[in-house]
């Protein structure tokens, strides 16, 4: 393999850095290093121990972790020990910015039982860096599942945790050191398995096109010591690994480790001495995974003024153009982001690309049916459902992803569908407030085993029994049996409260016009007015249809579906003819849920932040979690509980993870052969928020 060994070699291929790069390195800290020091709460560090091993951690734990003493000069505690250069790179939540300082040790404080040491550090490099290593790796966000990773027999990289945290991670800090007694981290990013493994002792790291400095390559060319601490979202420990690297361009390995056609300039060639996965404690103390940790409007509006007059004060020949973007820090926002974009479709990333879970839908109309429900008609679906089958809707309110199932009211196979949403709580009247012919979200499915299997079947028989929004999925099986069998016949039990509340009250007239005899609809009122001649009362015994051909299919409240179910077996109707999709109403969520710790068996802690179910904390991890509903129906996201509380679905020690939430550290391992819900067993009703929502009506199937 050809290796890179002098700098013209290197900057032939690189090039030189840019004149605007270099010029933004400082010898103290500015104003701009000031304010991302304020509100950074964890940073990369590159240091050498007291073992004159050199290794790279992350340390911090809180915004402004690390203090300004002077303009040369910081002080952070820290329970490492570190000697001679050192250096950082400061992450900040939310931003693709970050702060990179080198400098030397000047004094450590030692620790003591009760306190961690303080490290003090003269500052002789600083600069604000546009990483795009953040945006390629979607940091901040939620990323795809673990890439698989070649299985290694010996060797550093076949120890415990490490292959799979190879696969899961996006991101890493990498340190090395020059011939001069100096040091540098850099972030390096892209998506998860990036970090090609050839055998237990080597990897390969490719180094794409946004990487204009090119410091860890020139340093190894003096000094081919490296060392790296790599991050997956939403896990609290690191895998740190040194050892020794070089730079090639070996053409067929840069081939291999090309993106979307674009194939990265160079590539390291890292042969590991050390790998290690260590819970960290600044990651999970600063809970960085976490939305609401993320920097606000108003702090990158203050980050993007102090970079601009930076840049201003750099150059003075920019200063006025500088003066007048810092003036509009909103609009110097959206320029830079504009240019990142551009940047990383030039790189092969493109903004078509998108790894998020769901499929990309639009709503093309609204249509109103009672004062309380609309249906959403959307365009882009998988229609190929079954009638009474359910989709999850993906959405962004208020800054937090949200599931909610709702079921298909439309007949499968067409180019729309439709779902019907009754307002009831977050999700439900989010929707009713905001989604327009236009608005775009995802959807996950279809899901659910309540379903008519062959709507087509001559001379069938369905009785239909729901109340309220459990029409829903009945409205399916209606519209669709209707249309594809030629005789079945159906018979509609559906309650309300009042007359105004029936959703689907004139189509439900004009089917049983258009099809005597083969659809009956019965209304029933709990509450009437005083011109309402039909049937009143609550759905019960004398209600219910007895028939030995029939299929009865029941989808409502929770208290409707047990009265009627029992009805039903004492009137003989055997198990196997009896369908049922329950509504429930989710439970407020307990005022102790806090941030806890999910310890996946061989693959490490992930970090369940209050509010956020099992699976949400570690999908976001990258870790393979088994899943499909998101909802605690199908039963895809079984996991078996090892050790703690959670609040939510336990049975037999599995854990429905979409919906559960810990109410202490847990342990738990991933069983996929165990995770599917096969038919005749019944799923737990439980609770499906994301958060605190006591409204939101939710499915689970029995």
């Amino acid at each position: 393999m050809n290796r890179i060994t002098t700098v013209a070699q290197l900057e032939a291929i690189v090039g030189r850095p840019p004149a605007l790069v270099m010029m933004k390195e400082l010898a103290y800290l500015d104003e701009a290093c000031r304010h991302m020091l304020a509100i950074a709460p964890l940073a990369g560090f590159g240091h050498r121990d007291d073992d004159g091993w050199l290794r790279t951690t992350v340390v911090g734990g809180r915004p402004g972790f690390a203090e300004v003493e002077s303009p040369t000069r910081i002080s952070f505690a820290s329970e490492v020990d570190a000697s001679g250069p050192v250096s950082f790179v400061f992450l900040l939540p939310g931003v693709g910015e970050t702060l990179r300082l080198n400098g030397m040790v000047a004094r450590r404080a030692e620790r003591s039982e009760r306190s961690r040491g303080r490290i003090v550090v003269d500052i002789s490099q600083a600069y604000i860096h546009c990483a795009r290593a953040i945006l390629r790796s979607r940091l901040w966000d939620p990323v795809v599942p673990a890439a698989s990773v070649r299985a290694v027999a010996g060797g550093p990289l076949a120890g415990a945790g490490v292959a799979g945290f190879l696969g899961a991670t996006p991101f890493m800090v990498v340190s090395s050191w020059d011939g001069d007694q100096g040091s540098d981290t850099s972030p390096r990013g892209d998506t998860p398995g990036f970090v090609r493994v050839i055998d237990g002792h080597t990897l390969a790291i490719p180094d794409r096109l946004g990487n204009k400095r090119a410091d860890t390559s020139h340093n190894l060319l003096a000094d081919d010591r490296f060392s790296a601490a790599m991050l997956v979202p939403g896990r609290t420990d690191v895998l740190h690994v040194s050892g020794t690297a070089v730079v090639t361009d070996d053409a067929d390995l840069l081939a291999d480790l090309a993106l979307g056609g674009a194939v990265p300039r160079t590539a390291l060639i890292v042969t590991v001495e050390r790998a290690e996965v260590r819970h960290n404690q600044a990651v999970a103390a600063a809970n960085v995974w976490d939305r609401a940790n993320r920097a606000d409007a108003g702090t990158l509006s203050e980050l993007t003024a102090s970079s601009t007059r930076q840049l201003g004060t750099m150059k003075p020949a920019l200063r006025w153009p500088a003066r007048l973007l810092a003036a509009f820090p909103r609009l110097s926002r959206r320029l830079m982001d504009a240019s990142y974009r551009r940047a990383l479709e030039k790189e092969g990333y493109g903004v078509a690309s998108d790894s998020r879970p769901g499929r990309p839908v639009r709503v093309i109309d609204v249509v109103r049916e009672t004062p309380d429900a609309v249906t959403l008609v959307l365009s882009g679906a998988d229609t190929g459902f079954a009638p009474g089958q359910f989709y999850t809707l993906i959405m962004e309110i208020d800054g937090r992803t949200v599931r909610r199932a709702y079921s298909a009211t439309s007949v499968p196979g067409t180019d729309r569908l439709a779902l019907t949403v009754k307002r009831d709580g977050l999700c439900s009247t989010h929707l009713h407030d905001h989604a327009r012919a236009g608005t775009e979200m995802r959807v996950l499915g279809p899901s659910g085993t309540f379903r008519v299997t062959d709507p087509s079947a001559a001379g069938a028989e369905y009785v239909l029994i729901g109340a309220g929004s459990g029409i829903t999925p009945l409205m399916s099986i209606i519209r669709t049996v209707l249309a594809a069998s030629p005789d079945a016949t159906i018979t509609l039990l559906y309650g309300n409260r009042t007359e105004a509340d029936i959703i689907f009250a004139g189509e439900l007239a004009a089917l049983q016009d258009a099809h005597p005899g083969r659809l009956t609809v019965h209304h029933v009122l709990s509450r009437p007015g005083p011109s309402w001649t039909g049937r009143t009362g609550r759905i019960g015994p004398g209600h219910l249809p007895r028939s030995d051909r029939a299929h009865y299919y029941l989808c409502g409240p929770a208290a409707m579906l047990t009265s009627v179910r029992e009805c039903l077996t004492g009137l003989g109707v055997a198990s196997d003819r009896l369908h049922e999709e329950r509504f429930t109403s989710a439970p407020t969520a307990a005022p102790d849920l806090v941030a806890r710790t999910m310890t996946v068996e061989d693959v490490g802690d992930v970090v369940v932040a209050a509010g956020r179910t099992m699976l949400d904390a570690g999908l976001a991890a990258g870790v393979p979690m088994p899943y499909s509903c998101t909802v605690g129906s199908c039963g895809e996201c079984r996991i078996q509980l090892l050790r703690g509380e959670v609040r939510g679905t336990v049975e037999d020690g599995g854990v429905l993870a979409c919906v559960s939430y810990p109410l202490t550290d847990t342990a738990v391992a991933i069983n996929p052969a165990e995770s599917t819900v096969t038919d005749g067993e019944t799923p737990l009703m439980v609770d499906v928020r994301t958060g605190p929502d006591p409204q939101d009506e939710v499915h689970a199937m029995q």
